[in-house]
């Protein structure tokens, strides 16, 4: 409960679990290299520096963190991520995840200095400037895997309406099939 707290450096241990929520003045978490399944960094507006590669992570979101500068969230089970909000990001590693969405319309396409998106299953990346991030973003420089395209928009389809049973919040065309249970 130490809300004065701004650097807490807990990494290779084998934490299972970890609560920041009361610790609103963290400037620096690096919880990497643990066995945390979750992290909810929703009260640490003041992050610029989240380390927590390493660990079995199935969901992050930072939208609220918008001071972060670097962010490693490399080697997890995340399944998408969202940095649109992240607009101060120089160094952003997401690589070896099991990543389908990546959103990274945040505007800071060429003030980042360090990106990989490696070995994930990527087949389209969302940014501001695709043809910035296809010329300079490349397999060869190591930042994404052969094939994975830039766009504004990736144009997900599947169901786009909340109340069915088949939604995907990352549905940018709805194509129609969308499902519902009649039993509600």
């Amino acid at each position: 409960n130490n809300t004065a707290l701004t650097n807490l450096q807990c990494y290779h241990n084998q934490l299972t679990s970890l609560d920041v929520s009361q610790n609103t003045a963290l400037d620096l978490l690096d919880c990497s290299n643990n066995q945390l399944t979750s992290l909810d960094v929703s009260n640490n507006n003041a992050l610029t520096q989240l380390y927590c590669q390493s660990n079995d992570i199935t969901s992050l979101d930072v939208s609220v963190n918008t001071f972060l500068t670097e962010i490693n969230c490399a080697d997890n089970q995340l399944a998408s991520l969202d940095v649109s909000n992240n607009t101060s990001l120089t160094q952003f590693w997401c690589n070896e995840n099991q990543l389908n969405y990546l959103n990274m319309r945040n505007g800071v396409t060429e003030s980042l200095e360090t990106f990989n998106a490696t070995y994930n299953s990527l087949i389209c990346i969302e940014t501001l400037d695709p043809d910035y991030a296809t010329t300079n973003w490349t397999s060869l420089n190591g930042n994404i895997d052969e094939g994975v395209t830039f766009s504004v928009s990736c144009g997900y389809e599947g169901c786009s309406d909340p109340y069915a049973d088949n939604y995907n919040s990352f549905v940018s065309v709805d194509d129609g099939t969308c499902s519902y249970d009649s039993d509600f």
